[in-house]
């Protein structure tokens, strides 16, 4: 990623950063607001990435209630109407992995939005294997005693 769109990007994160009313020292973002920024045309696909952050906080031990809260928000309607929906609250740490693992991503050639939701977790995972043979296959091994 050059230079110029990490710029971008933290400009459009500050002005979308939230303070949450009860405690003054949270940061965090409401994941639709997230969305287009950080390259996701669909909501649906969003939200496989958020249940992925989600699962990955939990297999590392921290709990995802901390990073990820579910809230429900009134969106304005044509008519004047409102209507409810789904989103996320996200703070800091979610906001920076999910930015990391999309570089990441994208270096490898990959854009989550194009795989089809059935595919992208297996087609993943073989990548990520592939590469990971790769890397061992470069690195050197430590002698058994």
């Amino acid at each position: 990623m050059n230079p110029d769109s990490i710029v971008t990007l933290q400009v459009q994160f500050d002005q979308l950063v939230q303070i949450h009313p009860e405690e003054a020292a949270l940061e965090f973002w409401f994941a639709r607001d997230l969305q287009a920024p950080l390259g996701y045309a669909r909501w649906e696909n969003f939200m496989t990435a958020i249940q992925r952050a989600i699962d990955s906080c939990k297999t590392t031990g921290y709990d995802p209630e901390h990073h990820f809260r579910g809230v429900t928000k009134m969106v304005p309607l044509g008519s004047g109407a409102e209507r409810p929906v789904e989103d996320f609250m996200l703070t800091r740490e979610h906001v920076q992995n999910n930015h990391s693992v999309r570089e990441m991503l994208g270096q490898r050639g990959i854009k989550a939005e194009n795989l089809p939701p059935e595919e992208d977790i297996k087609k993943l995972e073989r990548r990520v294997k592939a590469e990971e043979k790769k890397i061992e296959s470069k690195s050197g091994r430590i002698p058994k005693d």
